[in-house]
């Protein structure tokens, strides 16, 4: 199978995080909040209205309860456009970087998929594809439960060479065996840790890169200034529908910052690692212009011109980028095994 060359339309990514947004709505958590924040509440507003409520009160609870409920079916019919919003998220804060929109060069190799961006390097072992799908305009190629590339229709002849690569693809993975891990170069480190620390790690490694590079920006203190204004004018200004429009702007202008609550953050933390999760044996080496993190079920390269954090923290050494994974390892194995190592990746960083 020959080297693909094509670029990832941005549809066509947008349309994958609208399939992710619509499979999480459809959640039974998340289906029963719909129907307790539209038809539950909307019940007993009018129980209330009947039963409990002065004629002066009704109307602004009747304005609060339409004013949920809409913006709770809203919400849900309005996938695509959210999806079009997370991809300019991701952009924003660099978790989706420039060169994914460079070209791809797709590579399959006897043991390994291998996909090369601008100065970015992916790799997927055979034996961890999980799903070729085909697209009405693509395929989504999914190592385990995290999606590893999206190849456009254009990368292909024909919708036909398209449909024979795919099921080329699905039997050369179904019939490749867990390879061996290659040999490990004399200056890597090797390290053990429970998932709870791992994890820990990328939680905060995550935050100090939020509030040192994203936080203090001017869309920060843009959305101070409207949080104020709109807590301004819940006090003052006290009609039902003023209220119910100033707490509408004053959660969504902090969103990004509700995002960072402890809960949510880890939540999302563990939905974006996919085969990193889980604790086990890590490994870290320096590559040419990379370095090169790998463990039992996955392997990833870090670009060394985007590492923008390396340092201790509490009883963990953290090595971070704009994406994750961010390597974390015990304090004592950055102090002993793998101090020479870091050495060198502060002096490459500073040259």
């Amino acid at each position: 199978m020959k080297e693909l060359t094509y670029q990832v339309p941005r549809r066509a990514y947008a349309g994958l995080l609208e399939e992710m947004i619509r499979r999480n709505d459809r959640r039974p958590l998340r289906v029963a909040a719909a129907l307790l924040l539209t038809v539950g509440q909307m019940a007993v507003v009018a129980w209330l209205c009947v039963f409990r409520l002065e004629p002066g009160q009704r109307a602004f609870f009747l304005g609060w309860s339409l004013l949920l409920a809409g913006l709770t079916v809203l919400r849900r019919r309005t996938a695509r456009q959210r999806a079009n919003g997370t991809l300019q998220r991701l952009e924003y804060t660099g978790q989706l970087p420039p060169d994914y929109w460079k070209d791809h060069h797709l590579r399959i190799t006897e043991t390994e998929l291998r996909l090369r961006y601008g100065d970015q390097t992916l790799s997927c072992p055979l034996y961890g594809l999980s799903r070729v799908e085909e697209r009405e305009d693509a395929l989504f190629l999914r190592c385990g439960e995290t999606i590893f590339d999206i190849v456009p229709e254009s990368a292909f002849p024909s919708r036909e060479a398209m449909g024979v690569w795919a099921e080329a693809l699905r039997t050369k993975a179904s019939g490749a065996g867990k390879a061996p891990q290659p040999e490990a170069p004399e200056d890597a480190v090797s390290w053990t840790m429970e998932e709870r620390d791992f994890l820990e790690g990328q939680y905060q490694a995550y935050r100090i890169l939020y509030y040192r590079y994203r936080f203090l920006r001017p869309a920060t203190f843009l959305r101070l200034a409207v949080s104020v204004a709109a807590a301004v004018s819940m006090v003052y200004n006290r009609t039902p529908v003023s209220i119910a429009l100033s707490a509408a702007v004053l959660l969504l202008a902090n969103v990004e910052n509700i995002s960072m609550v402890p809960a949510l953050c880890r939540l999302r933390i563990r939905r974006e690692l996919g085969e990193w999760k889980g604790g086990g044996t890590f490994r870290l080496s320096l590559g040419e212009d990379a370095l090169v993190l790998s463990s039992d079920r996955a392997r990833a390269e870090i670009p060394l011109h985007k590492i923008n954090l390396c340092q201790e923290f509490g009883d963990l050494y953290l090595i971070a980028w704009s994406s994750f994974p961010a390597v974390v390892m015990p304090r004592e194995t950055a102090r002993t095994a793998a101090a020479p190592l870091l050495q060198k990746i502060q002096a490459l960083q500073q040259g």
